[in-house]
């Protein structure tokens, strides 16, 4: 009998944390789930730990990859060999709490037309301690202001055949493409409950090394998908999108031709809202500028006055 709810862990030496991660999955409270390993050619333990828990339970299913695929691809080598009504997936160095897959299940059960359930999150350190917590805001309020899904989360099986799983071209986001993708086609639920999942920020993690990165790409990202969204969201959101890429092309990116592409945009729309986005672009740059002299004025400073060391004749 196929499992209800399959959870997919890629890891890609993650020895460190990855028990902590495996036993928070095999310790739900609802039991009826299988837990599928991709192993990425890891090097350092990560083997030997997944062999010796998948010999002690049979919910668990270990594919070890020939080549490294890295995450996209091995999230889709995972979901291929799923065989649950819902699917979600987790890192190797955050875990959950007991309850987190029986409280979105029900999210799904009492509320058949809802495709995806996705909550907030704890953040904590390498020791474990919560250094805050994350809430992401309601897609259903606005797409342009959300801020993507997070980590903890549940969809039908359904939303991945119709996204046709993770686009391996994201890597890095690959996460928010595919729920931006989804809600195009899939009604989404904010479940506004920070106590269900454990993200670690280290050093090491992708969030902590690649943010910068993943911005740019989370835009491009988005950028892309502009045409098909405009179809889907209010006025409201159009506008704010196309604001919030004026705003980034002018001050990130510099580019003039992008910036006079979504200005049109939005003086066909508000030219209220031109004349803000503008206002915005030359405070911000006016700040930007004032930095950089500041930053030029204490270094001549510090030179100027900075008593230079005697040499011996």
């Amino acid at each position: 009998m196929s499992p209800v709810v399959s959870i997919i862990l890629p890891t890609y030496n993650g020895a460190r944390f990855i028990r902590q991660s495996l036993d928070s999955c095999l310790a739900q409270t609802f039991r009826d789930i299988e837990l599928i390993i991709v192993n990425d050619c890891s090097t350092d333990e990560t083997p030997a730990i997944i062999k010796e828990y998948a010999q002690r339970d049979p919910r668990i299913k270990v594919i070890n990859n020939a080549t490294n695929q890295r995450l996209p691809a091995s999230l889709n080598i995972g979901f291929s060999a799923a065989s649950g009504r819902y699917y979600t997936w987790t890192s190797d160095d955050n875990y959950y709490a007991p309850d987190a897959i029986a409280k979105m299940v029900a999210v799904l059960e009492q509320q058949p037309d809802i495709d995806l359930v996705y909550a907030d999150y704890y953040e904590v350190d390498n020791d474990d301690k919560i250094t805050g917590y994350r809430h992401f805001k309601d897609i259903n309020d606005s797409v342009a202001m959300w801020d993507g899904c997070g980590a903890c989360f549940l969809y039908k099986a359904a939303v991945h055949t119709r996204n046709k799983g993770y686009a391996v071209s994201t890597f890095l986001i690959e996460d928010y493409d595919f729920f931006l993708r989804a809600s195009l086609h899939s009604k989404f639920y904010h479940l506004n409950n920070h106590e269900l999942y454990y993200y670690r920020y280290h050093p090491a993690s992708l969030t902590g090394t690649m943010a910068s990165a993943v911005m740019d790409i989370q835009k491009i990202v988005v950028e892309r998908q502009l045409p098909l969204l405009m179809q889907h969201i209010s006025e409201r959101d159009q506008m704010l999108f196309y604001r919030k890429y004026a705003v980034y092309y002018a001050l990130y990116k510099n580019n003039t031709g992008k910036v006079k592409y979504y200005l049109e945009k939005l003086y066909a729309m508000s030219k209220a809202q031109v004349f803000v986005t503008v206002g915005y672009v030359i405070v911000m740059k006016t700040a930007q500028l004032f930095k950089v002299s500041f930053a030029i004025v204490m270094n001549l400073l510090q030179l100027l006055f900075t008593p230079k060391k005697q040499t011996k004749g």
